[in-house]
């Protein structure tokens, strides 16, 4: 028999579910300007209905309902759009790295100007061009002298620079390095805590907006890909490496001699293998320090 308060229970659970939709709401009010937070809905669903089959149930036509609950809290995301945002963040992260060093290689350069090594240079061949055809004057002679050293001081002012350019961009290379292990271990320890949470039947909501914003920064860094294919062990790759696996976090290593034109080398801090990395903020860095800086330099020393 039905109980007399039934209909009080079902209102109950009627205001319990719709107040928690309202709270819901008020979470995502609160968090509209907090950096990777995605818009949460509250789903609900019947409660499971009177009278289950079996053979002492009671003797009363059809089931009867008993109200709504809350089936879960869901988050409002797409995971493949997720999937290709991260997968582009590399290139991303790639082309903003270089359009930073290139504005500064071109402020070394200074071209075209009055005082850049190109103009020094067409100065001094000048002076040359004055000297034929007035070999046995003085002030020609002189203007070559002078017109050399400052093309010569202009070559290693300009040496000088890129050198100090090269030495930044190694530093840069370094933070990078330890933000990407630092990100690493934060997306690892997330892990852990979402597999928790997970095991108690609940939605980490929060907690995936956290390792999702995470993933996001660590692919502006390295180009990485993740893998959800097992829900116990969130793994994030880079070209088929594995930089975190679950609750394991691996990084990035400096070589302690110079093998890489003076400087040391990017290695896993797993297997001490070189890390070949060739986009991301990392990858642009990498590659502005082995090839576009160090040739300009080598074209400098065969002047």
């Amino acid at each position: 028999m039905q109980s007399t308060f039934a209909g009080i229970e079902i209102g109950k659970r009627g205001m319990v579910a719709h107040n928690q939709g309202l709270t819901t709401i008020g979470h995502n009010l609160t968090n509209s300007a907090t950096e990777g937070y995605s818009r949460q809905r509250v789903e609900l669903g019947t409660m499971e209905p009177l009278y289950a089959p079996q053979l002492n149930r009671e003797e009363t036509p059809g089931q009867i309902g008993q109200g709504v609950v809350i089936a879960r809290v869901e988050r409002m995301r797409d995971e493949l759009l997720d999937k290709q945002i991260v997968a582009q963040q590399g290139s991303l992260g790639y082309w903003d790295s270089r359009d930073k060093y290139m504005a500064l290689l071109e402020q070394i350069h200074n071209e075209p100007t009055e005082v850049s090594t190109r103009t020094q240079m067409d100065r001094f061949w000048d002076a040359w061009q004055e000297l034929s055809l007035h070999p046995s004057e003085l002030a020609p002679r002189e203007a070559v002298v002078q017109r050399g050293r400052t093309l010569i001081d202009s070559i290693h002012e300009q040496y000088r620079r890129l050198s100090s350019a090269r030495d930044m961009v190694q530093e840069d290379i370094e933070i990078s390095a330890s933000q990407a292990n630092s990100l690493s271990k934060q997306i690892a320890a997330l892990n852990a805590e979402i597999i928790k949470v997970e095991a108690m039947g609940d939605n980490p909501n929060d907690l995936y907006d956290r390792r999702d914003l995470l993933v996001e920064k660590l692919g502006l860094i390295v180009p990485v890909s993740v893998d959800r294919r097992d829900p116990d062990e969130f793994m994030v790759h880079i070209d088929g490496h594995i930089l975190v696996q679950g609750k394991i976090a691996r990084g990035f290593t400096m070589s302690t001699g110079a093998e890489s034109g003076g400087y040391p080398r990017v290695l896993w801090s797993d297997t001490g293998d070189e890390a070949v990395i060739r986009s991301g903020t990392l990858g642009a860095m990498l590659e502005m320090r082995d090839v576009d800086i160090r040739e300009e330099i080598a074209s400098l020393d065969t002047m």
